[in-house]
This record gives C-alpha cells, sequence and structure tokens, in this order.
C-alpha cells in the first residue's frame, strides 16, 4: 500500500508540471517547424528541442522516417508534433494552420539568411540531409532562405541550420520590437 504523503507529494508535482505546462502552452509563439523525411534521428530529436525552447506552436514531422527521442531531451512531452507521411499532407497542415511556408535549402533561388525577412506566422521547413526540400515543396515555399557559409563544406547539419533561423526569425522580431518575453521564460502567471 502506497504512503498517503508520497501520494500527495506526488500528485503535488503532477498538479505544478500542469500548471507550468499550461503557462507554456499559452506562451507559443505564431510559427512551426516541419522536418522533411529526415535520414538522422537525432537531428528531428534536436530540432524539437529547438522548437520547444523558442516555443514554436508545433512541429510537423513529414515523411516515413524516425526519429530519436533522447536528443529531445524531454522535450516532445510539451511540444505538439504532428506526423503527416506525404507532400500533400504536409501543404495541407501548414495551410488549414495559417502559416507561410518557409524552406531553408541551398537553391538558386535562396535569399541570405542576413537579408531574409519572414512572412507572418511562418512554417521553417528543413530537408532530409541526402536530397533536401523536394522540389515541388520549395514550388510551394513563400520565401527560400540559405544560410551564407565561407568554409569547404558546403551545408551545415539539419537541426544547426534550423535552429539558426528559427533565431535569426526571433531576433528580427525583437528588433522590430515585436517579440514578447525576449529574456526567455515563461508568461506570467494569471493572478
Amino acid at each position: 500500500m502506497a504512503d498517503p504523503r508520497e501520494q500527495w507529494e506526488e500528485q503535488r508535482r503532477a498538479e505544478r508540471r500542469e500548471r507550468r505546462r499550461q503557462l507554456y502552452r499559452r506562451g507559443l509563439r505564431p510559427f512551426s517547424v516541419a522536418a522533411w523525411n529526415i535520414s538522422k534521428e537525432h537531428n528531428v530529436g534536436s530540432l524539437i528541442r529547438t522548437a520547444h525552447a523558442t516555443a514554436a506552436s508545433e512541429v510537423i514531422l513529414a515523411g516515413t522516417r524516425d526519429w530519436n527521442v533522447e536528443a529531445a531531451r524531454t522535450s516532445e512531452l510539451y511540444t505538439h508534433l504532428v506526423h503527416v507521411d506525404t507532400e500533400s499532407a504536409l501543404l495541407e497542415r501548414v495551410r488549414r494552420q495559417g502559416r507561410r511556408l518557409v524552406a531553408v535549402e541551398l537553391d538558386e533561388r535562396a535569399v541570405s539568411l542576413l537579408d531574409a525577412v519572414y512572412p507572418e506566422h511562418p512554417c521553417f521547413l528543413l530537408g532530409a540531409e541526402l536530397g533536401g526540400v523536394p522540389e515541388t515543396l520549395l514550388d510551394e515555399a513563400e520565401l527560400i532562405v540559405r544560410i551564407p557559409q565561407w568554409g569547404l563544406v558546403p551545408s551545415l547539419n539539419l537541426a544547426v541550420a534550423g535552429s539558426i533561423v528559427i533565431y535569426d526569425y526571433l531576433a528580427k522580431l525583437y528588433h522590430r520590437g515585436a517579440l514578447d518575453r525576449p529574456q526567455g521564460g515563461l508568461p506570467e502567471e494569471p493572478q
């Protein structure tokens, strides 16, 4: 039989976690992140962790690949995750959520991250390490962004690239005076 004090303490911890989860959800930002058919599972977990840290509204995992929960470090417990199988299902989800597709890709149509002007309510789409974002999805993107690089390796790790673009978006909101809680943290608890 369980100790009543232990039960009471566990109930209090669960209630506190739920209050914090609700506060976190009230502070979600109007952007999402999508990952297309990522081949390296740890990259998806790391991207989910960044999405959680930046209070993204959701992460869309598109395609048929699995992902590694270990790299997410419990972020997956609080971040809204959606899985879709096809390009058309991804586009339908993005449109239904009122998002505007922003692909992160090495493409001749891409603008430099340094010059990027992001649309309202973006969904940042990152593609597979081999093959990238499919051409049909690039054609649907309102903006294609590339991260300038000066080294010999032509691209960054997918999770790193996603993190850079998301934080660039938030920095640009901050400089426009449009970023709440620029120092981080949860929203204020209601009185």
